[in-house]
């Protein structure tokens, strides 16, 4: 066994036997958290790396019936140097190295301690750690924290090297995918997996190497970046990098190095992002557009919505994009604040959809995504970070298809007769370009089976008097969905899903009230009609009793809840209803026959056989 310690290795002497001295050196001071030897017996792969601030050796180092393995998976290595030089400044070791370990990682200088299960993962899971351990070179080892209570000072920097290395090597859309997909897990697991929700600075104890510490950090950087843009962004880091060298630093110290190497008031994003808890997201409530000369006038105001936040943030740079009739695109930066913040803009065409944050510049209590359904493709989708399934009914031409689901509660400014409350937590937003004729249908999930998840609230174990509402604006009145299906699992297990028949664009939410349109229940009760014969082949009789009389929906749905065939007959008293089934495919079916004002008469399954 020999020792492979930090620094230079300067020689070996055998001293006989068993013994044998082997020395180095280490000419830069380190916090004492990162000095450790490895001791087993190992071998070194290394290799030289030439970037832009000059060439040295790049050692990996693992037993040797690893070492092969090792190496196969450490290949985007040069590429994390580049990608980190140029964000941070130079690399200031004199040689970097890995050393596979039985278990856990660790930023050691010069040695990076490895895990050695990593060789069984992907080349995209060792790039992730293989960055983060290289960022904390510069967070963490050249600048250190002065208190373990702002972890997050090297651990959000390290842990966003992961996404810088992945925007080096594989492009934007990579990177924009690796962003978004760490800011769904901090919306949904942070404030669960860490007891609360807290601000990065102070983070409690036992808190210290939670959620919040790795990956809210990343978030927060990712929007220290968009709040001050690409150049910026780089060019205050190195500042920092330099004022604080070998040295210890507060999140203050942090933000005033940043100031003084950007030249930007800081203040407002620490005091939001760093110093409290939360998050904050904003929406279009008003929008109205007038032709000027060759462009347009558009007047818009925005609203700021807050999850856990204690204070609407401030001095915010927000993106707002303007799409024509057919697709042209226009991109405004504007400031936003407060509750409110109106606007005045120009654009050279009608703004037919407006998306805010549509370049990812932040992150925010939002997660969205826009995409293009094409003509005569079959579209059925559990669509990434919006938490629903689409499904695309008819699609005339190309439609652009805009889906945001909102972490914040809506405001309930004006609600119409018959919702007792709406969701606090989140609702749905559906927009884009779509052509005359364009029908689709969506199936929400919801959650509330225990007290961290999102509908918990809302629903307390109670589903029997669950709905949807909607508005076509932010400025209009809630109003019960009329064209949706609730199909729970149980009445009061919390988990269940809502269909919405007939998707339209606009604001959805979950809500509780006494108007519910249409209730798939998965509890038996005497109906009060028969079917048959069954199994059906092309018809399917009904016959039954509507004491009162009026207008009954004969909605069938298929075994996931979804509508495939709805017809309507005024009847009263004693009924015979022949339903045609030819245009569906054998299988089982559920008939739920209702009264035009969202009663439910009942139930019943059916199979199909031909």
């Amino acid at each position: 066994y020999r020792a492979h310690c930090q620094g230079d290795f300067l020689g070996e002497l055998q001293l006989g036997g068993d013994t044998v001295i082997r020395s180095f050196s280490l000419t830069h001071p380190i916090p004492t958290h990162i000095s450790a030897i490895a001791v087993a017996d190992y071998r070194d792969s290394t290799h030289y790396h030439t970037g832009v601030y000059g060439t040295y050796p790049v050692t990996f180092t693992a037993k040797p019936a690893q070492l092969n393995a090792m190496v196969s998976k450490m290949g985007d290595t040069d590429a994390t140097i580049d990608a980190l030089e140029h964000w941070f400044g130079p690399y200031q070791y004199d040689r970097v190295g890995y050393v596979l370990t039985t278990d856990g990682a660790l930023e050691i200088a010069t040695n990076i301690a490895y895990p050695q299960f990593m060789t069984g993962q992907s080349v995209f899971d060792n790039r992730g750690l293989l960055a983060h351990e290289f960022g904390h070179q510069w967070w963490g080892n050249w600048v250190t924290p002065y208190n373990h209570n702002d972890m997050w000072l090297k651990e959000g920097p390290a842990e966003y090297s992961g996404h810088l290395v992945e925007e080096w090597v594989n492009g934007e859309a990579a990177f924009v995918d690796v962003v978004k997909d760490n800011h769904l897990f901090v919306l949904d697991q942070a404030h669960v997996q860490d007891n609360g929700f807290w601000p990065l600075s102070p983070v409690p104890d036992a808190e210290v190497y939670g959620r919040h510490t790795y990956y809210k950090g990343a978030s927060v950087m990712h929007n220290l970046r968009g709040y001050l843009g690409d150049t910026l962004f780089r060019q205050a880091m190195r500042a920092v990098q330099v004022s604080r060298a070998e040295n210890t630093m507060t999140p203050e110290q942090f933000r005033d190095g940043l100031e003084a190497g950007s030249g930007v008031d800081l203040d407002a994003f620490f005091d939001a992002w760093v110093f409290a808890p939360g998050y904050a997201t904003f929406l279009t409530q008003t929008q109205s557009a007038q032709p000027n000369g060759n462009g347009w006038n558009v007047d818009l105001t925005l609203r700021q919505r807050l999850r856990a936040a204690p204070a609407f943030h401030q001095d915010v740079p927000l993106d707002i994009t303007f799409f024509s009739s057919d697709w042209q695109r226009e991109d405004h930066q504007v400031i936003a604040d407060d509750e409110f913040t109106a606007l005045s803009l120009p654009c050279a065409f009608e703004p037919h959809l407006t998306v805010l944050n549509a370049n990812n510049r932040l992150n925010q209590a939002r997660m969205d995504h826009l995409f293009t359904i094409r003509n005569g493709q079959p579209f059925t989708a559990l669509l990434p970070y919006v938490e629903l399934r689409l499904y695309a009914d008819a699609v005339v031409d190309s439609t652009l298809m805009y889906v945001e689901h909102v972490w914040a509660g809506p405001d309930q400014d004006q609600v119409s007769w018959g919702i007792d409350e709406i969701s606090a937590t989140h609702f749905w937003n559906f927009d884009g370009i779509w052509n005359t004729g364009d029908a689709f249908h969506a199936r929400l999930n919801y959650d509330g089976n225990t007290a961290t998840d999102l509908d918990h609230d809302l629903i307390d174990f109670d589903e029997t008097d669950l709905i949807l509402v909607h508005r076509a604006t932010a400025s209009d009145p809630w109003e019960i969905y009329p064209y949706f299906t609730l199909v729970p699992g149980s009445l009061t297990d919390g988990l269940g899903s809502l269909t919405i028949d007939i998707l339209e664009k606009g604001h959805y939410a979950l809500a509780k009230g006494g108007g519910v349109a249409s209730v798939l229940d998965p509890v038996t009760e005497a109906n009060a009609f028969v079917l048959f014969p069954v199994p059906a082949q092309e018809k399917l009789t009904v016959q039954g009793e509507l004491v009162e009389g009026g207008t009954v929906l004969f909605d069938m749905l298929d075994m996931e809840g979804r509508s495939v065939q709805r017809s309507t007959s005024s009847v009263q008293g004693v009924f015979t209803r022949m339903l045609d089934l030819a245009g569906l495919p054998e299988g089982s079916y559920l008939l739920r026959i209702s009264t035009a004002q969202g009663r439910q008469i009942g139930t019943q399954r059916f199979v199909i056989m031909r």
